[in-house]
């Protein structure tokens, strides 16, 4: 009888298999936005997006808030839900700039996790506020008001969110 395959725990811990899923994942997810891109046209693709960041919004963000222990629904609460999720969560490098309790900057630094070759033709300021849907959407269901002021896919050296009070639109 055969041996059924398995990983060497020595060679491949716990933490070596997160990453590597973590990392396939992301790679999978990239290369459906080129394809996607590339067979469907950037119009659609990015409706295609959009629509999907807005269910996963809509899905995901009141149990990651709520598992992150971030309470509230204010620009330093969905600020800092984003700084979790994508800086302590994914790894982004992520610069909190507080000018307020009622203002809170992101920025991104790069590498971008989305867009890793900025010379792919996918990689564009539309497929990126696409995907930044999400972020539309988690700030619609928190009252507060999201601007992104800098993209780099737009050529600016990092992205830029700024968090304000819905009001203030």
């Amino acid at each position: 009888m055969l041996k059924i395959p398995e990983l060497p725990e020595k060679e491949w811990p716990e933490i070596r298999r997160l990453k590597a899923s973590n990392n396939t994942g992301w790679t999978y997810f990239a290369n459906l936005m080129k394809t996607m891109h590339r067979l469907l046209g950037e119009e659609k693709a990015c409706e295609i997006l959009a629509a999907s960041q807005a269910e996963n919004a809509k899905r995901f963000l009141l149990p990651a808030m709520k598992s992150f222990g971030v309470e509230g629904n204010d620009p330093r609460a969905a600020a800092s839900y984003f700084k979790l999720a994508d800086g302590d969560i994914l790894g982004a490098n992520v610069e909190w700039i507080e000018e307020s309790p009622q203002k809170v900057i992101l920025r991104f630094h790069p590498p971008c996790g989305l867009f890793p070759d900025l010379s792919e033709a996918h990689a564009t300021p539309k497929m990126c506020l696409a995907l930044g849907n999400f972020e539309y959407t988690a700030a619609k269901l928190l009252n507060v008001k999201i601007t992104f002021t800098k993209m780099i896919t737009s050529g600016d050296p990092y992205c830029e969110v700024v968090f304000e009070p819905a009001e203030s639109a």
